[in-house]
């Protein structure tokens, strides 16, 4: 009796131990791959000057105006590191695009776009999902900037109209649009997958 009591306590432990391995595992894969998406990813940051209906319209006004202004050199970049430099050198353009959406809208308020290093909670668009963490982003400020924001991806393009874009590893798409694929770690390595 106390040898069958001793071999359950050990089984246990030991099968707590194990579950203990695989989930530490498993959760520092995800944060590999969620570290991996914030470095594959450039997103679109517009702050309103505050959250009256008027500032809340015109923060979607210049919305617009950038996402139409955006060359096809961001958008069809093959990496985030062209994509920057492409946005970089598109800044004075889609400035410009902001200052002409507040002007044809009546507004004095000014519009400040930098393009920076931002911290983001995770964010479920209904299509697909970012974790939290720091991303490079866009950043337009409207006036004050102390308005409701609005967020999307410029890089890969997917808060672009019409763009379909994915992230360079199945991993990366398994997190973000939630496409898992279940497999088996014991039959990948015997088919050398």
């Amino acid at each position: 009796m106390k040898n069958t009591r001793r071999t359950v306590l050990e089984l246990g432990v030991g099968l707590g131990f194990l579950l203990s391995v695989v989930l530490t595992l498993w959760a520092a894969g995800r944060a590999r791959v969620a570290a991996q998406v914030r470095a594959d990813t450039i997103r679109l940051h517009v702050l309103a000057n505050s959250d009256t209906l008027e500032d809340q319209l015109l923060k979607l006004q210049v919305r617009d105006a950038i996402l139409q202004a955006l060359p096809a050199s961001v958008t069809g970049a093959r990496t985030p590191q062209q994509a920057v430099r492409a946005l970089q050198q598109a800044l004075p353009v889609l400035q410009r695009a902001a200052d002409t959406a507040l002007h044809a809208a009546h507004s004095g308020q000014r519009a400040v776009l930098r393009l920076e290093a931002c911290a983001f909670a995770p964010r479920d668009y209904g299509s697909f999902t970012l974790p939290g963490g720091t991303y490079q982003a866009l950043r337009v400020e409207l006036g004050a900037a102390q308005g409701r924001n609005w967020f999307c991806v410029l890089y890969p393009a997917l808060c672009v109209s019409g763009a379909t874009a994915e992230y360079p590893t199945a991993a990366e798409n398994a997190l973000v649009f939630g496409r898992y694929e279940v497999r088996s770690a014991l039959l990948d390595a015997l088919l050398g997958r």
